[in-house]
């Protein structure tokens, strides 16, 4: 999934003997469709997950009489009634819309005007023409959609995730396990908190004071509340019970507790695991803690409609919290917890979280297009970067007896922090790209219109300057970071290290460290002892690597001789901006290198449209 999404707002209003359902934005068009309730009173009531306060809404008397409803019948007959007619329809060739541009779908549901329906389980939808819940997959995220005046923008920020948790006791109400909750959710996260994805922080008192004393300091990008709720139907307002200076109960109203929220402007989403959290009033939209919370500029807020098991939690809060620091959208983030609940086997509990938001796309938090943390989260498919540290080294080689004047002098270059690819891009790294762009294989003999089953972890190779660069537009596009060709400066700090060794893995000579004088390529993990001193395998031998570097309109000598420089236009990243004539720069030698020729200072230069059985490439990430 690229995680991005096209939405599918359906708005339901009163009519003068039930209900109406309008799409009234799609990537099909529009329609709509009248519908009552497809529920007696009596079957909401044996649906167990349904508490009383609904039937009190739906003015809902009957006992029960009949078996009760599972999930999935209760959501195949809601998507029945709401789904019928243009509305369905429109819903299928949205997705097939959405699909065609590599998009999701996802599907906005505005119950502003129905309060008595906002109570209702719309997670648990059941698409029957599609056999599957929409709310169980990130293709087809389900929000309630809260409109409000001004939107809200992405905040961009770079991990770690900031979660401040709020654990409240109250010594006068009926005890929860809150510490055993709050354990288990510090273990589950512990492992997202070592890879310096997410700092979870506890609030030392759960009182209303210390809460607003901490948002006084470093900013906090998540509240994850543990403890209980409220809902007073006479006031029409619901609350969340914090604890007093003495340990006893404090009942804080959604509209004061907003109040103290909307000045942390940094706070992107709010995990209330409270009962009731996502109760609303009868009459006013915005009278539950969830949507006074988002009412008041919290762009995502998470409630429980239902009491939650332990078990759930912890494994809804888990999976919700990886997602979330590999940049996927909170709604998208939630379709994957609630995955992981319905794949241990709990056929309800994935339905009892509800999203409330006013973000235009829910993308709240963004990773950056570079990443200077040792470690990243990455695709199966995405190749593994190395973190190449800012400073200065030393390029090029002091003047001397068979030393090409192309590597002289040796000079001092800065470079920023960036990430270097691990190893050249392997054939089933290609093969990804091959398969999303039909782009053209690079040998056909070699591929047979498939990727090359027994060299899969072989560089790939056979692939001019041009195909490389298309591989790095497409990698950027599909993974939202910038990768791109490295320049020479940035492959030879990544071979020769801060130290400016002659060899990757050091100044002497060492035999097994790479393939050289061979006839073949060799798998780019098959000889370690060749790293370099960052981590990167691989670039002495095997295949020659393109750069983004210029060399110049001829072979000898280079119109972009050294002293390097960044700024001399010797740099390319789009093809369309590459002189007519070029030569770009190479590196590394191959498996075809005699050993003497073999060094981290060694330069080439070939023709961009130059296709050969020896040369491949491998990737850099831009650090912003």
């Amino acid at each position: 999934m690229t995680h991005t999404y096209q939405n599918f707002d359906l708005l339901i209003t009163h009519t003068a003997s039930g209900y109406n359902a309008r799409v009234i934005a799609a990537p099909a068009g529009q329609a709509n469709v009248d519908f009552v309730l497809p529920f007696s009173p009596d079957e909401l009531r044996g649906f167990y997950w349904l508490s009383g306060r609904i039937l009190r809404h739906l003015r809902a008397q009957a006992e029960a009489t009949v078996p009760p409803l599972v999930p999935k019948t209760f959501g195949s007959r809601l998507y029945e009634a709401v789904f019928a007619g243009g509305v369905g329809s429109v819903f299928l060739r949205s997705l097939d819309a959405a699909g065609r541009d590599g998009a999701g779908l996802r599907i906005r549901l505005r119950l502003d005007a129905v309060p008595e329906l906002a109570d209702l389980p719309w997670e648990y939808l059941y698409a029957t023409g599609l056999e599957r819940h929409p709310a169980l997959s990130q293709a087809t995220p389900l929000v309630r959609y809260l409109e409000l005046p001004q939107p809200e923008q992405i905040l961009t920020i770079r991990p770690p995730l900031r979660v401040l948790g709020i654990v409240a006791s109250p010594s006068d109400v009926r005890a929860l396990d809150v510490e055993q909750e709050w354990r288990q959710l510090h273990d589950a996260l512990a492992d997202l908190q070592s890879r310096q994805l997410l700092i979870l922080e506890r609030l030392e008192k759960a009182t209303l004071p210390a809460l607003q004393a901490r948002l006084r300091g470093e900013a906090v990008h998540i509240l994850h509340f543990i403890g209980h709720g409220d809902f007073d139907a006479e006031r029409n307002e619901g609350g969340l019970l914090f604890e007093d200076e003495q340990g006893g109960s404090h009942l804080v109203r959604a509209e004061r507790l907003a109040t103290l929220l909307h000045d942390h402007p940094a706070l992107r989403l709010a995990f209330l695991n409270a009962c009731q959290g996502a109760q609303g009033g009868r009459s006013d939209p915005f009278a539950g803690v969830a949507q006074k919370l988002v009412q008041q500029e919290v762009p995502s807020v998470l409630a429980m409609q239902f009491p939650v098991s332990d078990k759930a939690a912890i494994g809804l809060a888990y999976a919700f919290y990886k997602a979330l620091a590999e940049a996927y959208p909170v709604d998208a983030a939630l379709a994957e917890a609630r995955k992981a609940i319905y794949a241990a086997g709990d056929d309800r509990e994935w339905g009892t979280p509800v999203l409330f938001s006013r973000s235009p796309d829910n993308r709240l938090l963004e990773l950056p297009q570079g990443d200077a943390r040792p470690v990243i989260e990455r695709q199966d498919w995405e190749p593994e970067t190395v973190l190449i540290p800012g400073g200065a080294f030393i390029m090029g080689s002091e003047p001397g007896a068979g030393v090409p004047a192309n590597e002289t002098p040796a000079h001092t270059v800065t470079l920023p922090d960036y990430r270097m690819g691990k190893y050249p891009i392997t054939n089933r790294q290609y093969a990804a790209f091959i398969k999303q762009t039909r782009y053209e294989p690079p040998n056909r003999k070699l591929w047979f219109n498939r990727e090359p089953m027994e060299h899969l972890d072989h560089p790939v190779t056979d692939v001019n300057w041009h195909d490389a660069v298309a591989y790095c537009a497409w990698l950027s596009e599909r993974t939202g970071r910038r990768y791109q060709l490295p320049s020479e400066a940035e492959w030879e700090k990544a071979a020769r290290g801060p130290d400016g060794r002659r060899y990757p893995w050091g100044d002497t000579w060492r035999a097994g460290c790479c393939n050289v004088g061979s006839n073949a390529t060799t798998p780019v993990a098959a000889l370690p002892a060749g790293a370099s001193s960052y981590g990167c395998h691989d670039l002495l031998g095997n295949v020659q690597e393109w750069t983004r570097t210029l060399w110049g309109n001829r072979p000898q000598p280079p119109d972009f001789s050294y002293p390097y420089d960044l700024d001399d236009g010797r740099e390319v990243t789009d093809a369309a901006d590459l002189p007519a004539q070029a030569r770009l720069v190479q590196r590394g030698g191959s498996f075809k290198s005699a050993t003497d020729e073999l060094r981290c200072t060694l330069r080439g230069q070939s023709d961009p449209a130059s296709k050969i059985p020896w040369r491949g490439f491998r990737v850099v990430m831009a650090i912003t």
